[in-house]
């Protein structure tokens, strides 16, 4: 079992958590190169990033940076190309706003 009842309902019910949570396993999953769950854990965070305000600027440009690096990884190996380009895209643009 990884998560106590509390953690689960804390992952389920807080949107930043579940933000950084959804980051964190996109990221690591990219590093070792698993593409399923880069790709899982990367929509997930996407998903997650539109309801979460922005309460550390520093923490979303680092995030965008890294997304947009996933989502160009992704594009190279996915057959869904078009779509992961323009999260990479759209993630070199969040950049240029900080």
């Amino acid at each position: 079992k990884d998560f106590s009842e509390e953690e689960v309902k804390i992952l389920t019910t807080n949107n930043s958590v579940m933000t950084s949570y959804y980051f964190q396993k996109a990221f690591i999953s990219f590093t070792f190169r698993i593409y399923d769950d880069s790709k899982h854990y990367s929509e997930k965070y996407l998903d997650c990033i539109v309801n979460t305000w922005a309460n550390l600027l520093f923490a979303h440009s680092y995030h965008a940076f890294c997304i947009g690096l996933i989502s160009f990884w992704l594009a190279r190996k996915s057959g869904d190309e078009q779509q992961w380009h323009e999260r990479g895209k759209r993630s070199k643009l969040a950049l240029k706003k900080w």
